[in-house]
């Protein structure tokens, strides 16, 4: 069995970090989840039907400890190769849910039709501390898929997102690592008084936005 300690963690970390667990033969198809909000309990649960595990859920301090168990050796097997192999695909929306497109480590294959912009540093309209919480959740779920996008620009205040001391740095110098180009609004971050203080990427211009946004493949807008 491996146990993590996912408190603090929000959606989808829990159910990527499970899921990479299921496929470590160390843990012979058992994974232990202590998660702090029921959000988590929920997603992990559906994580464990789609598994056919037994699924256990218990207090604990602070929160839940969720247990799945008796997840096959060949099931296990079958997720480390789905998780090896990032162009293989799901053969039903359940799989696909179930694998959310998890990269096994080290592993990168760019997907060089997208460019994905982010022009704002939190994800929706409304509350803003929320809004901030859903940008780091689906950035880390972009770190962490099968596929990266080939290009990342960040504008406006997004240009926050690239800069030192933001809770996004890790996830988008993994992006940089496994092969998407990231690439920062120039006029934003000299507006914004922050040039200084990037931290990831290269600095771009309106004009090279334009051209991504008119170029092959598709944008995406966050």
């Amino acid at each position: 069995m491996i146990e993590l300690n996912a408190f603090g963690e929000t959606c989808p970390k829990p159910v990527i970090r499970a899921m990479k667990a299921l496929a470590d033969p160390v843990a012979e198809g058992t994974v232990r989840v202590l998660v702090d909000n029921q959000v988590a309990v929920e997603n992990l649960k559906r994580l464990g039907l789609s598994k056919q595990a037994a699924i256990t859920v218990e207090e604990v301090s602070g929160g839940w400890a969720v247990t799945l168990s008796g997840v096959s050796a060949q099931d296990a097997a079958d997720q480390k190769a789905a998780l090896d192999a990032p162009e293989a695909v799901a053969e039903t929306p359940q799989d696909t849910e179930a694998f959310l497109g998890v990269a096994a480590d080290g592993d990168a294959k760019v997907d060089s039709t997208t460019t994905v912009l982010i022009g704002s540093n939190v994800l929706g309209r409304g509350n803003d501390e929320l809004g901030g919480v859903l940008m780091r959740g689906v950035i880390y779920a972009l770190a962490e898929g099968a596929e990266v996008p080939r290009r990342l620009i960040c504008y406006n205040s997004g240009a926050y997102l690239t800069s030192e001391g933001a809770p996004t740095l890790d996830d988008i110098r993994a992006l940089e690592r496994r092969g998407t180009e990231v690439l920062t609004c120039g006029t934003c971050l000299d507006y914004l008084g922050i040039r200084d203080k990037l931290a990831v990427g290269g600095v771009t211009n309106l004009y090279a936005i334009a051209q991504a946004l008119m170029g092959p493949g598709r944008a995406v807008t966050l």
